[in-house]
């Protein structure tokens, strides 16, 4: 993968451009944010003129990450015209929340797909999409590795806080070898570690437990589908956030040792119920693909209409 030509393509392309675009996932998370920053750091050493965008906002969870402060949720920045425009970590161009968007952006520009997620559509001009990596992060540190680009300590941060992310601190199936080489060498060139865990991992507050607290009274346990599910309706977490509901399927991939799936339903502000599935063995991407979803092998996720409807000790979803 490190001596892939379209890293090499990436690398002249960005060379030859000026003007740069750099957008994150619509669904900003450690892996999104994490990738994008190191990119815009490095584009912004190189004197490049980037400008940044996310359809919503980045939370300040990730204040801590160096140029995280520079995504902007003002679409007009689509009405200019840019030599290169690069998606990080998004499946497509409505994960990415820009599908309304880029027709307005004046022609001209390449389009830069950098991804890792097994359902990605290929929709660039130029495809950096490697399944088998851990992480987006971990192909951005492959395409700096490729091209000889030195890694800083801000750019370290960035990657690490994604590696770390998407493999659940090394603990989930998206874990390999080379991530774990490659988080050895980010912590040496200066990523600041114990910060990441801190921000991104240990800090769930006495409210947000007491959230989760609710999703383990209601968890249950299917033994003909091997799964185990749970939910949250929109006024457990209404004075919270939706952050506040994040993390708990992964948190219960950790721990669930009794199932091999874990669903976790959830209402949104919008009419739509978000499903996050974890698996220890199935390809669950096949599942989210199915619901118009995408994702990982062992990590998907789809959000469908309607709301939740809790019966007979059971939930289920029901047209909106």
């Amino acid at each position: 993968m490190a001596l892939s030509p379209v890293f090499r393509q990436l690398f002249e392309a960005i060379q030859h451009a000026n003007r740069i675009l750099v957008i994150g996932d619509g669904r900003p998370d450690g892996d999104s944010v994490g990738s994008s920053t190191a990119l815009v750091t490095w584009l912004l050493d190189l004197k490049k003129d980037v400008h940044t965008f996310c359809a919503l906002p980045v939370s300040g969870t990730f204040g801590y990450l160096d140029n995280a402060y520079r995504f902007t949720t003002d679409p007009t920045v689509f009405e200019h015209a840019y030599d290169l425009i690069i998606i990080c970590d998004a499946g497509d161009l409505k994960h990415g929340g820009i599908q309304d968007h880029l027709p307005r952006t004046p022609k001209g520009f390449t389009l830069v797909n950098i991804d890792h997620h097994a359902t990605n559509a290929r929709y660039g001009d130029m495809n950096v999409v490697f399944p088998e990596a851990s992480s987006t992060c971990e192909v951005v540190y492959r395409f700096f590795e490729a091209n000889n680009i030195p890694v800083d300590d801000r750019m370290a941060t960035s990657l690490l806080a994604g590696i770390l992310t998407d493999t659940g601190t090394f603990s989930n199936p998206a874990t390999n070898a080379y991530a774990m080489d490659i988080a050895g060498k980010l912590i040496a060139r200066g990523a600041r570690y114990q910060e990441i865990i801190r921000r991104a991992f240990k800090n769930k507050s006495t409210d947000i437990l007491r959230l989760w607290g609710l999703a383990l009274a209601r968890l249950q346990y299917n033994p003909t589908y091997d799964i185990a599910t749970t939910y949250f309706f929109r006024n457990d977490y209404a004075a919270l956030g939706e952050e506040a509901a994040e993390g708990v399927s992964n948190f219960l991939n950790a721990v669930c040792g009794s199932a091999d799936t874990i669903l976790v339903l959830r209402e949104t502000g919008d009419g739509m119920v978000k499903g996050s599935l974890r698996s220890i063995k199935r390809d669950i991407s096949k599942l989210a693909n199915l619901l118009g979803g995408g994702g990982h092998k062992k990590a998907a996720g789809f959000t469908i209409p309607g709301r939740l409807v809790e019966k007979d000790g059971r939930v289920m979803v029901v047209g909106a």
